[in-house]
């Protein structure tokens, strides 16, 4: 193709790059942007597909801010649109962030199998067409689209248009590191449309500035926005309009931590999972509401009962020291004891927890029959999978409601989704499908880390809590001995004390039903790692998830059940003892004794 030869719309030419690379090219004649989509063969079917749309600086984009580019992209963009198959589109010549994608695409092709670039037809150069000062595109873009223009900035009508053309009703989501003006119009495009953006800290240019006047608008700085670096087009003053819609109206996320969390939450972003994402959500909140309450819990009868000995401390030294201060604190102790306990028993801490728990858990395993396609998930239909997953969570929230919970908060959960689980799950980004192999690692074995670490921790708590008891057994054994008979009751309310929290966690149960659970999923590991690849089919696949799911189900059964029993057990002592300290310690048994 020659320089006259120019590609159209209708009839988009193929180019070949002096690296073997081919690409699809066709040229702007105003036609709608699904046309010039359509043209390229990559209309979007009826449920549409995601796209990432990459801004940012050319030959801007040098130095520390280019290095920064390449090692949050060049794994990150990659890694997120093959979790959530998304097409790419960039400014498309190799230069600053669109080469960064360019070299991306190259280690990894098969994650990036739609790398589209729009770029104004006056300033490039391609195979065929060759001008002296022409950017040159890159050859590890698959297809292109060039306005008609001789200007930056001429394209960005076009490819935002495109970008929509190219998802359809899916997803778009933009991604901004550095930038001068022409990704400044970019980014205000996305916003008006809605779209998030994601700006990659430390990056100089456009996203350092959107990032910094945003904290500075949040904390009410007045000092000035820091530069930084020089940057051809960076963002303007703050009476910028244009800039003072996107703070304003934009969903602006920053991007401050390593590729990897880059990639999860771009993949998030991507993926059309509306039913799922908020079962994550529903997780979340459930998950993040018990691990309060578990703490509000155990803290409680740390104090319950630590001042149920002080009281009996205090009663003893009374006996021996009549003092005004100590006849008003063995009156106020029981008393206190038994507001502590009356608040515990009438806000259902305890069965609060343990249900929100059950709940979270219960979510939690529908969420992974429905990643790896396990009945009732197994439909080739999208939307009759996300009905039946509604309808489990529906059930669940349903059966949570008719319980202590309803009684308390449920303040929705606002952190990072997914949330980070306990072990191997960390780098999961929640959505995409899950094969067997995956879901062995940050499913099953996120559960065995759990269980393993849970199992060391309440071992370490147990010895502790019960060579508390023995150790004051023993000194309640001294003092008798040594003739102070009066301080045996102290030492053996401290054991009693002791014991009784120690029944109240119910660590013993506890330990052997989570080395139970671990053992037999250690052999559903195992099981799974003794088959060949070749026989890991989707049914094999769809029952390790089944039993695996029903295991830990019945374990969390099991647990609730014991917890629960323990926790009736515990107020209907606590209960009791309120009421035998209360008579035993009243104003006029504290009286002093006459001679």
């Amino acid at each position: 193709m020659n320089a006259t030869e120019r590609p159209v719309s209708g009839d988009p030419k193929q180019i070949w790059f002096s690296n073997g690379n081919s690409a699809l090219v066709c040229r702007d004649d105003g036609s709608e942007a699904g046309q010039l989509v359509a043209a390229l063969g990559l209309a979007p079917d009826e449920t549409g597909r995601p796209v990432l749309v990459v801004s940012g600086g050319a030959d801007t984009l040098k130095g520390a801010h280019l290095d920064r580019a390449e090692e949050m992209l060049g794994p990150a963009v990659p890694a997120a649109t093959g979790l959530a198959g998304a097409a790419v589109v960039d400014g498309g010549t190799s230069a600053g962030v669109m080469a960064v994608i360019g070299a991306a695409r190259a280690r990894r092709p098969e994650a990036m199998p739609v790398l589209l670039g729009v770029a104004p037809e006056g300033l490039v150069s391609y195979p065929g067409v060759n001008r002296d000062d022409g950017v040159p595109l890159d050859p590890q873009h698959t297809h292109f689209v060039l306005a008609d223009s001789s200007e930056w900035g001429g394209e960005t009508a076009l490819l935002i248009s495109v970008a929509a053309g190219l998802a359809g009703p899916g997803p778009v989501v933009m991604l901004l590191a550095g930038g001068g003006p022409v990704a400044k119009a970019d980014v205000l495009a996305a916003v008006r449309r809605g779209w998030p953006v994601f700006a990659v800290a430390g990056t100089g240019g456009l996203a350092d500035d959107i990032l910094a006047r945003r904290d500075a608008a949040r904390t009410g700085s007045r000092r000035p926005v820091p530069r930084t670096g020089p940057s051809r087009g960076s963002a303007g003053p703050a009476e910028d309009p244009d800039l003072r819609e996107i703070l304003g109206q934009g969903d602006i996320r920053e991007v401050t931590g390593a590729p990897g969390a880059l990639a999860r939450d771009l993949a998030w972003a991507l993926q059309p999972e509306p039913v799922l994402k908020e079962a994550w959500r529903e997780f979340a909140t459930y998950d993040h509401l018990a691990k309060k309450l578990r703490a509000t819990f155990t803290r409680a009868q740390a104090a319950i009962l630590a001042l149920g000995v002080a009281a009996t401390l205090v009663a003893l030294v009374y006996s021996e020291w009549r003092q005004p201060v100590l006849h008003w604190l063995a009156v106020a102790l029981p008393i206190l004891v038994s507001v502590l306990i009356a608040l515990a028993s009438r806000h259902a801490v305890g069965q609060r927890w343990v249900m929100l728990r059950a709940a979270a858990e219960a979510i939690k395993a529908e969420i992974f029959r429905y990643r790896t396609r396990t009945p009732p998930y197994a439909s080739a239909d999208q939307e009759k999978r996300q009905l039946a997953l509604s309808e489990q969570v529906d059930a669940i929230q349903a059966q949570l409601i008719q319980t202590e919970v309803s009684s308390g908060q449920l303040t929705p959960y606002d952190g990072p989704l997914p949330p980070v689980m306990y072990g191997a799950g960390a780098d999961d980004d929640g959505l995409s499908r899950l094969t067997g192999e995956r879901y062995l690692h940050i499913r099953l074995r996120d559960q065995l880390a759990y269980y393993h670490g849970r199992v060391a921790r309440l071992g370490r708590q147990r010895t502790w809590l019960q060579a508390a008891a023995i150790v004051s057994g023993g000194v309640g054994a001294l003092l008798a001995a040594a003739g102070f008979e009066i301080w045996v009751g102290l030492t053996g309310g401290v054991g009693a004390a002791v014991l009784a929290y120690l029944g109240s966690l119910q660590l013993e149960n506890t330990i052997v039903t989570y080395n139970q659970a671990a053992t037999k999923l250690a052999g559903l590991e195992r099981g799974w790692t003794a088959r060949r690849p070749a026989d890991r089919t989707d049914r094999v696949v769809s029952e390790l998830v089944t039993r695996a799911e029903e295991l830990m189900t019945a374990e969390l059964a099991g647990w609730v059940r014991q917890m629960n029993d323990a926790m009736q057990e515990t107020l209907k002592r606590q209960a009791e003892e309120a009421r035998a300290i209360e008579s035993g310690h009243a104003p006029e048994d504290a009286s002093p004794r006459r001679p």
